[in-house]
C-alpha cells in the first residue's frame, strides 16, 4: 500500500529524560571538601576545617604531597569552570581528578561536582549514574545521602525510575527533604500501574528507608482498585506496622476495611472517538484506513483483558467544517479521548468545537501546539532534540553557528531552543535565515548564512574582507536546519550546490533528516555526513515494533506492510496508557498523558514533554542513507578542543 505525505516525517525526538533545574542543590555544590588546605605543609597559613561529615573518598589510599596539591589544584579549577557554567569543562576535570587521585579527600566532590555538571549540560543518563556512584560511597544514615537522591530523582526518565531513587532516601535526611520526597513519591507512585510499582519496591528491598511506607499505602489503593483485596490488606498492614502516617496512614487504614480513598476506583469499561477522513480524496483514504488498523490494534491490546474498550468511528472527509461536527458528536456523547484529524486544518477545528477538554491525539497534524489544552500529536516540534544537536555541536568546539529554517511554528521553536542551549555553551549564533513555507529555492537564506559566518570570522580576528578569500580557512563552524522530511528533498541538493560540503561548514539538523523515505528517495551523497538525531536504536524500541507487528498480523491475519498502521497504533497506545490509571475526566486524562515518560510504542520510545510528545532520540551520523548512532556525542568535549578559544 503506497505511502503519503501524512505519513513523512513522523518525526524522532530526544528524549534523556525529564530535565529540571535543582539550583537549590547547585548552589550548595560549594560545601565543607573545598575548605582543606590547597597545598602541603609549609605552603601558607592553614584553613582549619569545618565540622560536618567526613569527606567522601571515591578510593582509600594515600597519596603525596604533590599528587595531593595537584587533586586540589584540579578541585579549585572546576569549581571555577561549574561557576562560570562551563559544564563540559567541569566534567573532564572532575573525570581526570577522580581517574587520577581517588584517594584525594575532594575525590568524592568532584564526583558530586561532574554529576551536577551532566545534569546542566543536558546529560541525564550520566548525571544519574554519576550521581549513583557518589551515593553509594556514603555510609549509613549520612544527611547527604537525601541531596543526592533528590537530584537523581530530577533527571531520571521514567516514575518507576523516580519511585526507585526515591525510596533509596535513607535516615538522616531532613524533614523539608523527607518532606519533598513524600510529595514526590506519592505523585511517582499514583501514576504506576500496581505491579510495576510492586516489582519496583520489591527491586529496592531488603532495604527499608523512611519512604517506604508512604509507597506500600499507594500500592495497596492500587491492589485494592484491581480486586486483590486479599494482597491489599497485606501490603496496608505492612505499611502501617512500619510507621505510615498522615495520609498514607489513611488510605492503609481504608484499604482494611475495603475503603477507597476520595477520588480513586477506577472506570475499566469505556469509549474512545476516531475521526478520520475515511470519504476523503482516494489517497487520504487509503492512509485513513491503514491508520484506522492501527488505532483497532491498540484498542484490542494496549490495555489488556481488565479494560474494555470500545473505538466509536466517525468521517470527517477531510473536511474541516465535518471535524467540528463529529467532534461536537463525540464530546457529547461522552468519549474519553479521541485519536485522529490528521491534517492540521481538521484538528484545529475539532480542538475550537469541544465544550470539554477532551484529551485529543493526532497521528500526524502539526498544528498541535496552536491548537489549544489537552492537544497531542506524534508530529511537531521537539526543542529537546534541537538541544542536543546544540550539546553535539558544543562537544565540537564550534566558534560559529547559522540557522537556516521554515517560518513555521515547529521549526522556529526548535531554531529558539538550540540557540539558547548554544548560549549556555557559549557559541555564538550569527544569524537565523527563514524562509517560506513550502518554498523550493533557499539560495538568499544559504548565502545569507554563509556571509554571516564569514564576517564573524573576520570581526573575530580583525581582518578585512579582501585580507581572507577562503571560507576553508574558517575555526569550526556548523550552518544548522532544523527542517520537515519534505524539505530535506528540496534544500539538500542546494546545500551541496552552494559547496558547503567543501567550506568546512558542517551541516546540522534534526529529525526530519533521518526520516526513513527521506533516506531512501534522497540521494546519498546529499545527506551523508549531516549530524542529525534519530530514535533510539534501542533493544527496548526493537521489541516494540515486533510487539506490534505481532499483534497486526495475528488480528488481521495479513503481513504488516509499511509503518502507516503504526502510527495510528502509537497515537491511540499513549491515549490508552494516559487512561491506564481508570480516571476519565477530562482534567485527570490530561494529567496523566502528561505524565506519560519512557512509553514504548511501535515507532520508538515516546514521553511528554512541556506538553509535546517526544520520542527518545541519539545524535547521529547519516553515512550511506543509514544513521549511524555518534558515541559520547553529548559528553564531555573532545580532547583538544579549546571551548574558551575566541571568547
Amino acid at each position: 500500500m503506497s505511502e503519503t505525505p501524512f505519513n513523512r516525517g513522523a518525526r524522532a525526538h530526544n528524549a534523556s529524560g525529564r530535565f529540571r533545574s535543582v539550583s537549590a542543590l547547585i548552589s550548595v555544590t560549594i560545601i565543607a571538601a573545598a575548605c582543606q588546605t590547597v597545598g602541603g605543609p609549609g605552603s601558607g597559613p592553614q584553613t582549619e576545617e569545618p565540622a560536618g561529615p567526613p569527606p567522601v573518598i571515591v578510593e582509600p589510599g594515600t597519596l603525596s604531597t604533590g599528587e595531593r596539591e595537584e587533586a586540589n589544584r584540579l578541585w579549585l579549577s572546576a569549581q571555577r569552570s561549574f561557576e562560570a557554567r562551563r559544564f563540559f569543562e567541569v566534567i573532564r576535570t572532575g573525570l581526570d581528578l577522580i581517574e587520577r587521585f581517588p584517594a584525594a579527600e575532594v575525590s568524592g566532590e568532584a564526583l558530586r561536582l561532574t554529576a551536577l555538571a551532566y545534569l546542566e549540560s543536558g546529560d541525564s543518563v550520566n548525571a544519574d549514574e554519576t550521581a549513583e556512584k557518589y551515593a553509594r560511597l556514603l555510609p549509613a544514615r549520612d544527611p547527604r545521602g537525601a541531596e543526592i537522591r533528590l537530584l537523581q530523582a530530577s533527571v531520571v526518565s521514567g516514575d518507576s525510575a523516580r519511585v526507585d531513587r526515591l525510596l533509596r532516601i535513607d535516615e538522616g535526611s531532613t524533614l523539608a527533604e523527607i518532606t519533598e520526597a513524600t510529595e514526590r513519591l506519592r505523585a511517582a507512585s499514583d501514576s504506576l500501574d500496581a505491579d510495576v510499582l510492586r516489582g519496583v519496591i520489591e527491586g529496592v528491598q531488603p532495604f527499608r528507608g523512611p519512604l517506604m511506607p508512604v509507597a506500600e499505602a499507594r500500592l495497596s489503593v492500587s491492589l485494592l482498585e484491581r480486586g486483590r483485596a486479599e494482597e491489599a490488606v497485606r501490603v496496608a498492614q505492612r505499611a502501617i506496622d512500619a510507621g505510615a502516617s498522615g495520609e498514607d496512614r489513611a488510605w492503609a487504614q481504608g484499604v482494611l476495611v475495603g475503603e477507597f480513598p476520595p477520588g480513586r476506583g477506577r472506570e475499566t469499561i469505556f469509549t474512545i472517538g476516531a475521526v478520520l477522513p475515511l470519504g476523503g480524496p482516494p489517497a487520504l483514504a487509503e492512509f485513513s484506513t491503514v491508520i484506522a488498523e492501527g488505532i483497532d490494534v491498540a484498542a484490542r491490546t494496549v490495555l489488556g483483558d481488565e479494560f474494555e474498550v470500545t473505538v466509536d468511528v466517525r468521517d470527517d472527509e477531510g473536511d474541516p467544517a465535518l471535524s467540528l461536527q463529529q467532534m461536537a458528536a463525540l464530546d457529547s456523547a461522552g468519549v474519553v479521548g479521541v485519536v485522529g484529524f490528521l491534517q492540521d486544518d481538521d484538528l484545529l477545528a475539532a480542538a475550537e468545537a469541544r465544550t470539554r477538554s477532551v484529551t485529543l491525539v493526532s497521528p500526524t497534524a502539526r498544528s498541535a501546539e496552536r491548537s489549544g489544552e489537552a492537544v497531542y500529536s506524534l508530529e511537531g516540534s521537539d526543542p529537546e532534540a534541537a538541544a542536543s544537536i546544540a550539546r553535539y555541536a558544543a562537544s565540537r568546539a564550534f566558534q560559529r553557528i547559522a540557522i537556516v529554517h521554515p517560518q513555521t511554528p515547529e521549526a522556529e521553536a526548535e531554531a529558539a531552543a538550540f540557540e539558547a542551549a548554544a548560549a549556555q555553551f557559549g557559541m555564538p549564533v550569527v544569524g537565523r535565515f527563514a524562509y517560506e513555507a513550502g518554498a523550493t529555492f533557499f539560495e538568499p537564506q544559504i548565502a545569507g548564512a554563509l556571509d554571516a559566518l564569514r564576517e564573524d570570522e573576520l570581526d573575530r580576528l580583525s581582518l578585512a574582507p579582501n585580507d581572507t578569500l577562503h571560507m576553508e580557512v574558517l575555526e569550526p563552524a556548523a550552518l544548522f536546519m532544523p527542517i520537515p522530511p519534505e524539505d530535506v528533498e528540496f534544500l539538500a541538493p542546494q546545500v551541496i550546490h552552494f559547496g558547503l560540503d567543501t567550506l568546512a561548514v558542517e551541516i546540522l539538523g534534526t529529525s526530519g533528516w533521518t526520516d526513513p523515505q527521506v533516506l531512501e528517495a534522497v540521494e546519498p551523497r546529499l545527506t551523508t555526513g549531516v549530524i542529525a538525531t534519530a530514535p533510539v536504536a534501542s533493544a527496548e524500541a526493537a521489541e516494540g515494533r515486533a510487539r506490534f507487528r505481532e499483534d497486526y498480523e495475528r488480528l488481521y491475519q495479513r503481513s504488516l506492510v509499511g509503518a502507516t498502521a503504526s502510527v495510528g497504533y502509537d497515537a491511540t497506545m499513549l491515549l490508552l496508557e494516559a487512561l491506564r490509571r481508570g480516571r476519565i475526566a477530562p482534567d485527570e486524562v490530561r494529567a496523566s498523558f502528561e505524565a506519560l515518560e519512557g512509553v514504548v510504542g511501535a515507532t520508538g520510545v515516546f514521553s511528554v514533554v512541556g506538553g509535546r510528545i517526544v520520542r527518545s532520540t541519539e545524535v547521529v551520523r547519516i553515512e550511506n542513507q543509514t544513521a549511524v548512532p555518534i558515541a559520547g556525542a553529548e559528553s564531555a568535549p573532545e580532547q583538544g578542543h579549546d571551548l574558551e578559544k575566541g571568547r
